[in-house]
């Protein structure tokens, strides 16, 4: 009597139509296989975890062979490739199926949910419609208590794949995404076993997620990482192959035997073929002449045993030109060489113009070095560009550091420390530093001095790319020539103008004076102020001291006057013997009073010794006289006369005092006392 057939309920994938044999007293477990149950008694069948290995190493199988079926697919168009690869991976859907592992109570399991949700996120739409249909209809072709979860499971799978690619599209992939696939397949997983009809839902759920989901995810991250890691790598291919390819310069590999392994478009048009392919295998006996096929194969002997780069080689080859060739060694993981690498490059244009700069620069560095001025060339930034042995000849002590590639301010700052040059200021030289500097983006000319007693001109010419020329020619007899003419000729003019005891102006030159400015007062309607100074008791100081005490004495009066006088117009003079006087052209009698008042104190603060005055030191009396802007008609006897009165005034009032007279066009006199 045959067994009564029984229907088994699938869980997840509902793989197939499994017999139960029920066999009363039977003391083995029954296991269906290939979708017929035929109970065997006495026979240990493979675990449900050896199976789940082999389904496993059926995912791997499929994803490992796609990896490596894409790169030599990479000349297939897009659509063909995707095409492909959801036919790929629907048959690894249905191998996994096929292999569905059984546990207690009928519930199977398997991998097609790593496939599915692998494919859709890779491949997209298109992979995903055709993987999706051949596992379902595989699925559906199985039949089964299960086929509803199945059904569901495969769709979800699918769509979530989908998903995650829509929300990813825009960022690179990572180890995220891969646990986020992962989740996904094992979710999908999940929907399956909760359409398990009555109680044996919740059973399977409960060994499902304490036992199948983690083998899910990882499978799922896994086969991602394999995706992921084989489209980088085809990336890097493809890039590596594009450089290769299209470099315009003649690059090509070769084993230790000589053999081209791979060249580059333009190494197969140099040796006379249309396609790289046709040199592959070939070695430069078979396409070179026999004397250059020699030299080649010595020059890469010698990487190949020494281990050492070739770089850089240049040699002319007769009829083609000048080429630069650099060759390198190979080695695999081990640090062996297996081959080389080259690269040859056309530099013949490039010869041509080194030895044309050669001459251009032989030629220039010869007027160069026989012109006697001194040449410099500074970049738009400062810093020193050229400079000839002339130019550095002309500064002998910052000459050493007047070198290519040193700034200007660099240069200025060691003029300063070494003294060189005298017509730096002594105070606020970064001040001078920072003018100089700027003076070459302006066209200029100046002639310095320098320590030794020689004399440079230095000119700027900016040039339109920014950089400046500099040009130094010594000047030394033409300045002395000239310094001697103006020194005659001025100290002719001091004799003639200038007091001998004092230095400032004598009475004649005051006169001159004088009158040049009451002549330019009147025309502009100016005020004009006059100092008259007296030395108080100074005959007495000469009887008591003597005179060349006496002389001394009038000396320091005539420092104090001129360091009183604040402004360049301003004009200090020996009037005669103890008498000074002071032109103030532009003051009113305000700013005459303040002058006045400042060279009293400045004196009687001094405390010269005096003992033959009322005072103990030696003090001075002042008289003002001032024309007003309103006066009309002046003349300097009138201007001196009211100073004369102040001055007079002063003195009857007891000495070191300033008094002061407005002369106006009015009778009015007007007095103040200080």
């Amino acid at each position: 009597m045959l067994p009564k057939r029984g229907k088994s309920l699938h869980s997840d994938s509902g793989m197939k139509n499994f017999y139960l044999l029920k066999i009363t007293g039977n003391p083995f477990t029954p296991r269906t296989l290939a979708g017929a149950s035929t109970p065997t008694k006495g026979i240990q069948l493979a675990s449900p975890w050896q199976i789940l290995a082999g389904n496993l190493a059926v995912v791997a199988l499929f994803v490992l062979g796609w990896a490596h079926a894409r790169y030599w697919l990479r000349a297939t168009p897009k659509r063909y490739r995707v095409i492909l690869f959801g036919l790929t991976m629907g048959i690894g859907t249905i191998a996994t199926m096929s292999m569905a592992i059984s546990f207690d109570q009928g519930v199977f399991f398997d991998l097609r949910s790593s496939l599915l949700v692998v494919t859709a996120f890779f491949g997209g739409l298109p992979a995903a419609l055709i993987t999706t249909a051949i596992a379902l209809a595989y699925r559906i072709l199985l039949g089964g208590a299960g086929i509803y979860g199945g059904t569901a499971s495969i769709v979800v799978a699918s769509l979530l794949g989908l998903g995650i690619r829509h929300f990813s599209r825009s960022r690179q992939i990572g180890a995220v995404h891969l646990c986020v696939l992962g989740l996904a397949a094992a979710f999908s997983t999940i929907v399956a076993k909760t359409m398990l009809p009555g109680g044996l839902a919740a059973t399977s759920l409960t060994m499902t997620s304490l036992q199948m989901l983690p083998l899910n995810f990882l499978a799922t991250a896994l086969a991602g990482l394999v995706h992921v890691q084989a489209r980088r790598l085809g990336a890097e291919r493809d890039l590596l192959a594009a450089a290769m390819a299209q470099t315009p310069d003649y690059t090509y590999v070769k084993d230790r035997r000589g053999r081209y392994a791979a060249v580059n478009v333009a190494v197969a048009k140099a040796c006379g073929f249309d396609d790289p392919a046709d040199m592959i295998g070939r070695t430069d006996a078979a396409i070179q002449t026999r004397e250059r096929a020699l030299a080649l194969h010595e020059r890469e002997r010698k990487v190949l045993t020494s281990g050492e780069s070739l770089l850089d080689h240049v040699e002319e080859i007769p009829g083609h030109g000048w080429f630069s060739s650099s060759t390198v060694p190979l080695r695999n993981s081990a640090g062996e060489v297996i081959g080389i690498a080259g690269v040859t490059r056309d530099v013949t244009l490039d010869r041509k113009l080194q030895q044309e700069l050669i001459q251009s620069r032989d030629t220039l560095s010869f007027a160069l070095q026989e012109m006697s001025d001194g040449l410099a060339m500074f970049d738009k930034h400062g810093r020193l560009v050229f400079s000839n042995a002339q130019y550095r000849q002309s500064f002998p002590l910052s000459g050493n550091i007047r070198q290519p590639g040193v700034h200007m301010k660099e240069i200025l700052r060691s003029v300063v420390e070494s003294g060189e040059q005298l017509t730096v200021p002594e105070r606020n030289t970064a001040s001078w530093v920072n003018k100089i500097t700027g003076n070459l983006r302006v066209e200029s000319e100046e002639v310095v001095s320098l320590y030794d007693g020689r004399w440079l001109q230095i000119r700027t010419r900016p040039a339109s790319t920014g950089a400046t020329l500099v040009v130094v020619t010594d000047v030394t007899r033409i300045k002395h020539a000239e310094l001697a003419l103006h020194s005659a000729t001025d100290e002719l003019k001091e004799l003639v103008r200038t007091d001998s005891l004092t230095g400032l102006l004598n009475r004649r030159a005051f006169d001159d004076t004088i009158e040049n400015e009451i002549r330019r007062s009147s025309r502009s309607s100016a005020p004009l102020s006059l100092l008259l100074i007296d030395v108080d008791r100074f005959k007495p100081y000469n009887d008591h001291y003597g005179h060349q005490a006496g002389d001394a004495a009038l000396r320091r009066v005539a420092e104090i006057l001129k360091a009183s006088l604040k402004r360049p117009a301003d004009v200090a003079a020996r009037y005669g013997g103890e008498e000074f006087a002071a032109v103030l052209p532009d003051t009113d009698e305000d700013g005459a009073y303040l002058v006045a008042e400042a060279f009293r104190r400045a004196l009687a603060e001094m405390r010269i010794d005096h003992r033959t005055s009322e005072r103990g030191y030696l003090t001075a009396s002042i008289g003002v006289a001032t024309y007003m802007p309103e006066a009309g008609q002046r003349s300097s006897a009138e201007l001196i006369q009211v100073a004369d009165e102040a001055l007079y005034s002063a003195k009857a009032a007891g000495r070191d005092r300033v008094f002061g007279k407005r002369v106006a066009s009015s009778p009015e006199r007007f007095a103040k006392a200080i």
